[in-house]
Order: structure tokens, then sequence, then C-alpha cells
């Protein structure tokens, strides 16, 4: 009987945005994956367009992590990879910021990532298995507006570098690397830029894209296609010795003075 070589990937937030297209380029070349999210529509849509298998789950849930740790266990795959790419945004300067809204974006961004994590790490040490967290070009900026985001962020960020040297030793390593993209068309990117363009005058949502993309060297937001790739190389035996990596897919974005874009005082990129 043959022993299936085929690795299991689990990408959070996989129902749409960054995280579907990561689904769909996992899949093209092979791997099995199983997409997760809070909402059932998008991810039986991803599993009927891409073949992946899903599970409706809340990372902020320890129950649903340890559902989805079954689940991973019962396919009896290996599992070879993890992508952290579920997020939520709320908008607020530290002074503006409520305590819940502080808490709801930490638990989504931060602690539900740092539990799956702790989840499915012996399942990952088996295989060898490698992790990427997707953050923001936020994680190492100051954005005005958007406090509890950025601070999610950087902790994504250093959560990532922690795992890359306490993990990455042994006979089977796991790797972790993060991913900081820039602006990108999403779903929840055209969320923030509709209410942009309307509070800077009835701009439609392309307008404001091109608006808070001027200055970025290569001109444009990135599709999300683009960053998925870039995940999929991270996850790959092309990128085994890249660990504790951050990887800025944003154009240049981050070698521009964010202050000469208005913008960027109401809203920040992903």
């Amino acid at each position: 009987m043959a022993v299936s070589t085929q690795r299991l990937f689990v990408v959070t937030g996989g129902g749409s945005g960054i995280g579907a297209e990561t689904v769909r380029a996992l899949r093209e070349r092979g791997d099995a994956v199983i997409a997760t999210g809070r909402r059932e529509g998008v991810l039986q849509a991803i599993a009927e367009d891409s073949g992946c298998d899903y599970l409706v789950s809340d990372i902020t849930k320890p129950a649903d992590n340890d559902a989805l740790a079954v689940k991973v266990s019962e396919t009896g795959l290996e599992l070879g990879g993890l992508v952290h790419a579920a997020g939520i945004m709320e908008s607020g300067g530290v002074a503006e910021t409520s305590l819940d809204s502080w808490r709801k974006v930490l638990e989504t961004n931060l602690t539900g990532p740092f539990d799956l994590t702790r989840h499915l790490l012996p399942k990952l040490r088996v295989a060898g298995g490698s992790i990427v967290m997707v953050a923001s070009v936020a994680a190492d900026r100051a954005p005005a507006g958007v406090a509890a985001y950025a601070v999610s962020k950087a902790g994504l960020s250093a959560l990532s570098n922690l795992l890359a040297v306490e993990e990455g030793r042994g006979e089977r390593p796991v790797r972790c690397n993060t991913v900081n993209p820039g602006w990108t068309r999403s779903e929840m990117a055209d969320k923030e830029l509709r209410q942009a363009g309307e509070f800077l005058g009835g701009l439609s949502v392309d307008e404001a894209y091109a608006e808070v993309t001027k200055l970025v060297p290569l001109g444009r937001p990135a599709r999300a296609r683009e960053v998925a790739n870039v995940i999929a190389w991270l996850l790959s035996p092309e990128a085994s010795y890249v660990n504790g990596a951050t990887v800025a897919v944003d154009g240049g974005q981050r070698w521009i003075d964010a202050g000469v874009l208005p913008i960027e005082n109401i809203i920040t990129p992903r």
C-alpha cells in the first residue's frame, strides 16, 4: 500500500482576500488545505472553487482551535504548514479606542494566532512544517488612527520571530516567517477605502486606492494573489533556509514618508 506524500496546510481567514488566494495557490501545486474562518458562505465558495476542505472556526475560541486540531489529525496527513491570514481592523487612536475594541482586535489578530499555533505545534514538529504570519506594513510604523490594529500586527511579528528562534532547532525544525503586505485589493481594504472615500469628499473605491498608492514606487495596490505567491513560496522547500524573516510585499511603500499621505491619518494598509 502506497503512503501518501501529500502534505496538509491550514489557512486561517481562508475565505477571502489574501487567505483565499493562498488556499488557491497551495491547491494548484497539489497540497491538501483546510481553510478556516467565521463565515461559512465564503468558505463554501472557496472550497467549491479550489477543492479544499474547510472548517467554520473562530480563532479566538479555544474550543474551536481544539476542534481544528482534531480535524487535522483525522486527515492522516502530515501538517506541512500553518498560515495566519485572519485579521480584523477597527479605527481609533489610543485615546479613542475603547477597551472592548482593543481586546477584540488583539484577541483576533494576536491572541488567537498564539493559541492556535500552540495547538498545532506538535503536529508541525513531526512534519518539520512551516508557519507564516500575515502582518502588515503597519507592524513597524506608527499609523495614526488604528492603534489596536498596529499594535496587534507588531505583536504578531514579534511572535513570529520568537517562534523562529524557539522552534528552529532540532532534527525537524519548524520555520516561521512574516509577510508584511502594503495596500492590497481585498474585501477588508475595500471596506476601509469606501469609508475613506466618503470622508475625503466622495471618492470611489478605485479613486481611493489610487490616492493611497500614488506615492508607492510601483504606483498601485497589490493583488491578493501577489501576496499569496510569496506566502506559498515561504511554505515550500525552496525556502528551506528562510527563517525569522520579514518579507515586505508593499511595492516599496515602506520607504516613503507616510506623512505625505493624508489618507493614512484615518486608515492603514491591508
